[in-house]
């Protein structure tokens, strides 16, 4: 089974829509294989996505100790029950519903210990969210940073996007490949269980996909 070529599909379906109803934010490059919190690397899915996902990741990063527990906090169910992509979504829909009435204790003023908060506006505008989003890119500090000056780039990863041009010609010469397919190509041989080596990879095409240039990006060309 291709568990890249699966992961891929539900990720660029997550950002090709707009869902209704609940859904939970997913890093596409999963922040301990060096994925970042930027808008790019998130995505929208069902819980049943995310769910699927994770274990696809795992599937995907055997030797990930820190995938394998994100999943197993996403499937805590008792010994003695298999949770199903299905009984997490009912499980987190059920949860979220409860949290939205009066159990909710930043609706109804009330939180540990009787300590009193605001009530927290859910009826936000589009105007609102603008500005909340605006907020959020100043208090981070790598809000807006490509990958390649990040702080937490290596300079393996550094090395792979100074190549961004010739890889770009690469992924387009044949059909636009998955980030899996195009190390191979570019490196001439398979990643084997180097799942870090990939990581830059997995950025990659997403930025290709988005449209991104790097001939046209003046960051870019001062790498």
């Amino acid at each position: 089974m291709d568990y890249h070529k699966i992961y891929d599909a539900l990720i660029i379906r997550g950002q090709n829509r707009v869902l209704a109803g609940y859904k939970e934010k997913h890093h596409i490059i999963p922040r301990c294989l060096g994925g970042t919190d930027d808008a790019g690397n998130l995505v929208w899915l069902t819980p049943e996505e995310h769910y699927v996902c994770h274990l696809l990741l795992v599937k995907m990063n055997p030797g990930s100790v820190k995938l394998v527990k994100a999943a197993m906090f996403m499937v805590s169910a008792n010994s003695n029950q298999q949770r199903t992509n299905k009984a997490y979504g009912w499980l987190k829909r059920q949860y979220a519903e409860y949290m939205r009435g009066p159990n909710n204790p930043s609706k109804n003023g009330v939180w540990n210990k009787g300590i009193s908060v605001k009530t927290r506006k859910t009826d936000i505008t589009p105007d609102e969210k603008t500005a909340i989003s605006s907020r959020m890119k100043e208090q981070n500090p790598c809000a807006g940073i490509k990958p390649w000056n990040h702080p937490r780039a290596t300079e393996y990863t550094k090395s792979v996007w100074a190549k961004a041009d010739l890889i770009k010609e690469i992924w387009e010469k044949n059909e636009k490949p998955s980030y899996c397919r195009l190390y191979s190509l570019v490196n001439g041989h398979s990643h084997g269980k180097d799942w870090e080596a990939i990581g830059p990879y997995m950025n990659l095409v997403k930025y290709f996909r988005n449209g991104w240039n790097p001939k046209e990006d003046e960051e870019w060309n001062t790498v």
